[in-house]
């Protein structure tokens, strides 16, 4: 059987609120997020991101706006995709395969 978290350890890793409506929320996170978040994340980030983000993210670091950033490889599967050249897309996928 696999162990469970006790309350009391959740409770040292993560606190609550209820926001107007009722709905509860997660306030605070004390320890490293390993996996996926699903919603939004707002406010202080203290530490390092690492890893993929995939949606939208807001805020700053170091006082910086986020910027987007198109890799060369991205840009050119986007450009094949809006073009719709279906023997450029398969020689991308090729390429991607090897």
């Amino acid at each position: 059987m696999p162990q469970q978290i006790t309350l009391e350890e959740a409770l040292k890793l993560v606190t609550f609120y209820q926001n107007n409506d009722g709905t509860w929320r997660i306030k605070d996170v004390k320890s490293t997020v390993d996996g996926d978040v699903e919603g939004s994340v707002v406010g202080d980030i203290k530490g390092s991101v690492c890893g993929n983000i995939c949606g939208n993210l807001g805020g700053r670091i170091n006082g910086r706006n986020w910027q987007f950033f198109e890799t060369r490889k991205d840009k050119f599967q986007r450009l094949l995709e809006e073009k719709g050249d279906q023997e450029l897309i398969d020689a991308f996928n090729q390429l991607e395969d090897n």
